[in-house]
């Protein structure tokens, strides 16, 4: 199980939120999705989506640019 790294410091939302919907569906149990964002409007819709799934969540700013690790848990 390898992890997943989605950089999307050039896209805006809508499109970087479904981006990260369609990463985190497709991740296992347990696997790491790392996310790199820069829209600040994009890492609020990204956040709220992940407060109401099963995920660890890890937020940090890095510059500009903020990075979301993400793990799926199990239910």
């Amino acid at each position: 199980m390898t992890d997943v790294h989605l950089d999307l410091v050039e896209e805006r939302c809508p499109m970087s939120l479904l981006l990260v919907k369609r990463a985190f569906k497709q991740i296992e149990i347990g696997q790491l999705l790392s996310v790199r964002l820069v829209d600040k409007h994009s890492v609020s819709d990204v956040l709220q989506y992940l407060s109401i799934q099963n995920a660890a969540i890890h937020h940090r700013i890095e510059g500009e640019v903020s990075v979301i690790n993400i793990r799926k848990q199990d239910d």
